[in-house]
């Protein structure tokens, strides 16, 4: 089955790929996203492999936005990681680009959500993880801060949603190639759109990742 997406994760998965994005349907010049239960549906194709990522031959030259297509063989949810498909490598392509624009990543947004992925922290525990029946989301925020960890280097974004502050790493492997280079980056940006992700079991724990990045 052919199916759209637009690419609004991209991460580095165990030295491969890991994107994600939510379907959409083309009419005309325009692309609209596909909602289920009134919010967006997302798509995370994976490999048959035991991670599930994927080689960096086959989507190394996508990028957020990216219009994406591919030919899906299953759907396979994973308790949480209920988005996940398995596709046909050789018919993954890029169809279009969608334009960064308020108007535009305002109609994939879910501002309704009360929390993320059920609680205010970092990561959810294994012991409720089965309460939880999805794993991507994009929020769009305002009050946010990048730092940089002195005891590790990791990068991360302080941001405020419904209320709540969140504290969580970026895996947009784009983002952070830009913002070592300039940290900067951020100095004139008055809303972030970010992508959500939660993770995969480690530690006891589902972390939380800032999975994409737009302004």
């Amino acid at each position: 089955m052919k199916t759209l997406f637009i690419c609004l994760a991209n991460s580095k998965k165990f030295g491969e790929r890991c994107i994600a994005g939510i379907e959409v349907r083309k009419t005309g010049s325009t692309y609209y996203p596909i909602k289920k239960e009134g919010k967006p549906r997302w798509i995370r194709p994976i490999s048959k492999n035991q991670s599930g990522a994927v080689g960096e031959d086959i989507v190394g030259a996508i990028n957020l936005t990216d219009i994406i297509e591919i030919e899906i063989e299953e759907f396979c949810p994973n308790g949480y990681q209920c988005e996940n498909v398995t596709f046909k490598p050789s018919s993954i392509k890029k169809v279009g680009n969608l334009k960064i624009s308020d108007a535009n990543l305002d109609r994939l947004i879910d501002m309704e959500q009360h929390n993320l992925f059920g609680n205010r922290g970092r990561a959810v525990s294994d012991d409720v993880i089965d309460s939880v029946e999805y794993s991507l989301t994009l929020i769009k925020v305002f009050d946010f801060e990048v730092i940089r960890k002195d005891s590790d280097g990791q990068i991360r974004i302080m941001f405020e949603f419904n209320h709540d502050h969140y504290d969580l790493p970026i895996t947009d492997i784009a983002f952070l190639k830009k913002y070592n280079k300039n940290e900067a980056l951020l100095r004139n940006v008055n809303c972030l759109y970010l992508t959500i992700s939660l993770g995969v079991f480690h530690n006891g724990w589902h972390s939380k990742l800032i999975a994409g990045i737009l302004y």
